[in-house]
């Protein structure tokens, strides 16, 4: 199809031919409030993908008062959620579509670590309890780049389910 002279978004248009996806880690719960790396991304594809949105789901903290802290990063390549994390299915937007992204895609848990990258988006969050969504127009991860997300409970926190998202669509 053609972007029916500009009427819809890129995204949209990207969503109709099969090239846009979610990647959720479902419910992770965090006991303590340390930073726990919980989403990575690698870009294992031969076009661009343009992130429009990361989201975050928070349950209220159990023990934990005052603000958290939600962190994205840019080209992580090591640490325990890249080496051990669990594989997690990128979900196609079309439900009419079988197209799969080609990706790395792993989540992690509680105290999970990614060891480097570049800290490129941070948000404080007042309080537990809440989602919250981050858009974008546009984060662009070219073939081999990587994207990760790390969140810190507020202080105290002993029990707090999370749950970490990314929409992104391919650049075709």
């Amino acid at each position: 199809g053609t972007m029916d002279g500009g009427r819809i978004s890129g995204g949209t248009f990207a969503a109709v031919n099969g090239n846009a996806f979610n990647i959720n880690t479902e419910s992770i719960n965090l006991t303590s409030a340390n930073a726990s790396s919980l989403l990575y991304l690698l870009n294992t594809d031969t076009l661009d993908w343009s992130v429009n949105r990361v989201f975050y789901n928070a349950e209220v903290s159990t023990g934990g008062s005052g603000k958290w802290l939600a962190e994205v990063l840019a080209n992580p390549t090591t640490g325990t959620l890249v080496s051990a994390g669990t594989a997690t299915t990128p979900h196609n937007l079309n439900f009419g579509s079988a197209t799969a992204l080609n990706a790395t895609t792993l989540k992690g848990v509680e105290g999970s670590t990614l060891t480097n990258g570049t800290v490129r988006v941070s948000t404080i969050v007042p309080a537990s309890g809440t989602r919250v969504l981050i858009s974008f127009d546009s984060i662009i991860l070219t073939p081999g780049s990587s994207i990760g997300v790390r969140l810190t409970p507020p202080v105290g926190n002993t029990d707090m389910d999370v749950q970490v998202g990314i929409n992104l669509h391919r650049i075709a």
